[in-house]
């Protein structure tokens, strides 16, 4: 799959069994709709982009939440088990033609109380690719 990062991001986490049986297909790149229930994920790239010698990479922020912190660690460490593969060649491993160089996530005080019971555990995830694949 080609295309731009983002693209791949939400492809690979609404085609995951293990996250959609959490939560479903509300995964949303940017803000999430008012009317979306919980688990969710919402996730945006950061100011973290970077190019050079035909490579760029990015970093994405992927908000987990739940109705407990418990059921949010448990949706990151899907989310972070999706990107995670291998680390014997220092990448993680490959979605679609991007390669994973990062996913990670704070199990202690990452967990943000968001208000009305609902709780964020933020994943970070930095992805590398050649710079034709986005062109």
């Amino acid at each position: 799959m080609s295309g731009q990062p983002f693209s791949m991001m939400t492809w690979s986490m609404k085609n995951d069994a293990a996250i959609t049986a959490d939560a479903g297909q509300r995964i949303f790149h940017g803000l999430k709709p008012k009317t979306s229930t919980l688990p969710n994920i919402t996730f945006f790239e950061s100011s973290d982009y970077r190019r050079s010698f035909g490579m760029e990479s990015q970093v994405f922020v992927i908000n987990s939440r739940a109705k407990t912190p418990e059921a949010a660690l448990k949706l990151a460490r899907k989310v972070v088990d999706l990107f995670h593969g291998s680390t014997s060649t220092g990448i993680y491993g490959t979605q679609n033609g991007f390669e994973i160089s990062r996913a990670f996530f704070d199990t202690g005080s990452g967990i943000v109380p968001e208000g009305n019971s609902v709780y964020n555990a933020p994943v970070f995830i930095t992805i590398i690719y050649p710079s034709s694949t986005v062109s």
